[in-house]
């Protein structure tokens, strides 16, 4: 009986939240709910070319840089882009579990330049709107060399689809400089701790 009265109780909170979502923003609590049921791997169109990833908003948020390049003698001025990178929650699971990055996992890059002069701040930056969007495709049953690297473009011209970027680009220096499996986990504070435990020799 006391079991059924707190899930009952529990229902009822939750129907309350829902009630109340959808009564201040029902657009967006169906799209929360939407966003919800979906987390698919790497869909592909006729060509073969990567279909933009939907709503990475709501993946795993793993870590931000700013400014960050890999060209020596490249330093830039003020606080440069922010670089805001999300893994899909699946694949971020078995990571967790294994250690490992599983086939089918999507990394997403968005990014977004910096702003300052908005009010109340008196100084530093934050990230202004979506200005740019890449992806990484763990997916051996498409690519020879298992990792694939694309790019969308910048907004508002953001591709709907890319097709893989040339494997003497992305890959290479993936694949000398990733700390873990082709991955830049040495710039990931939320995937570091996981490797560290996990393959203590690769340890950052």
């Amino acid at each position: 009986m006391r079991k059924l009265l707190l899930f009952a109780i529990g229902l009822a909170a939750g129907l309350a939240t829902w009630s109340v979502m959808a009564r201040v923003a029902p657009d967006r609590a169906i799209a929360f709910a939407q966003r919800a049921e979906r987390s698919t791997g790497p869909q592909y169109d006729s060509r073969g070319a990567l279909l933009r990833p939907e709503n990475f908003e709501t993946w795993v948020f793993v870590g931000s840089s700013t400014g960050l390049t890999y060209e020596p003698g490249m330093k830039g001025s003020g606080a440069g882009e922010f670089h805001d990178v999300y893994i899909r929650p699946e694949s971020y699971r078995e990571f967790v579990r294994t250690g490992k990055f599983p086939e089918k996992t999507v990394l997403v890059l968005a990014l977004y330049p910096p702003e300052d002069k908005v009010l109340p701040a008196k100084g530093g930056y934050f990230e202004g709107d979506l200005d740019g969007m890449a992806a990484a495709v763990k997916d051996h049953q498409h690519f020879a060399e298992g990792w694939a690297y694309f790019n969308f473009g910048k907004t508002p011209n953001l591709t709907t689809a890319a097709i893989a970027n040339p494997k003497e680009s992305c890959y290479a220096c993936h694949v000398k400089h990733a700390a873990d499996d082709n991955v830049f986990v040495q710039f990931y504070p939320i995937l570091r701790p996981i490797m560290n435990a996990r393959h203590p020799a690769q340890k950052q």
